[in-house]
């Protein structure tokens, strides 16, 4: 038992000396340990102070909310441009529109369209999820000659058609959104554009024809059902599905 209390005798004399010898140096030191104290502390007011502290966090002239334009290449729709906005990294709302045309030989084509796109970064970077709601319009314009026959009297009329098709979309979609705090931003996206909605309209207009040939050939017969059968067709195109892609898209938050 003698050489327990002895081992026992001398923690306990470590511990305590060990202890006094700690309150000196704090008692010797104090203004020392305060001016440490206080340089993080100076240090942190003049981060905050500096005028690069709001852009070192990724935010803009509103704080969270970051907005700026944006033009994307893709398809359906060639080109589009709009206005993009951010808040937090959570979500994202653009507004976008565009028109593009082409003509072929004797036949011109135009597609245009407008829509809202509404995006989630569940992971609060780059990858998100979405949908667009908008509304498309495809024009197409031939000049042919029509023949019609009417009262036995078959007709060769220089014509112009033209085929509008409209309607309504809803496309879910998915892509790449990234964003730099020094306001550009890369992205593409891909998704399945569901059209509603769908209207289709042919006008057709004659050249160097009479008033009296032209209302002959429009009251033809084979004038009429020709008109139906492309309108029920281009109502079948304008309904089906298709794939939306845009390859790439740029633009810039402030």
């Amino acid at each position: 038992m003698s050489w327990k209390v002895s081992v026992l005798s001398a923690f306990l004399s470590v511990g305590i000396f060990t202890q006094v010898a700690q309150a000196q140096d704090t008692t010797d030191e104090p203004a020392q340990t305060q001016d440490t104290e206080a340089e993080p502390a100076q240090e942190t007011a003049k981060a905050a102070e500096s005028p690069d502290a709001t852009a070192a966090k990724g935010k803009g002239l509103l704080g969270d909310l970051r907005f700026g334009p944006s033009v994307a290449l893709g398809l359906p729709h060639p080109l589009t441009g709009g206005v993009d906005l951010v808040y937090a990294d959570l979500i994202s709302v653009s507004l976008t529109g565009g028109r593009y045309g082409f003509k072929v030989d004797e036949t011109e084509l135009e597609i245009r369209n407008w829509d809202a796109t509404v995006r989630f970064y569940p992971f609060l970077g780059s990858f998100f999820i979405g949908a667009a709601l908008g509304n498309q319009g495809i024009v197409g314009k031939l000049k042919t000659d029509v023949e019609t026959t009417t009262a036995g009297v078959t007709l060769t009329v220089p014509t112009t058609l033209r085929l509008e098709v409209e309607s309504n979309y809803l496309t879910p979609q998915i892509g790449w959104f990234a964003r730099w705090d020094s306001g550009l931003t890369l992205g593409f996206d891909f998704g399945y554009q569901m059209p509603s909605g769908v209207k289709s309209e042919l006008q057709t207009s004659f050249d160097n024809v009479s008033a009296a040939s032209q209302q002959a050939v429009q009251n033809s017969e084979d004038y009429k059902e020709n008109k139906e059968d492309v309108e029920k067709a281009a109502e079948a195109v304008g309904k089906t599905s298709i794939p939306y892609i845009s390859f790439f898209r740029i633009g810039w938050l402030f």
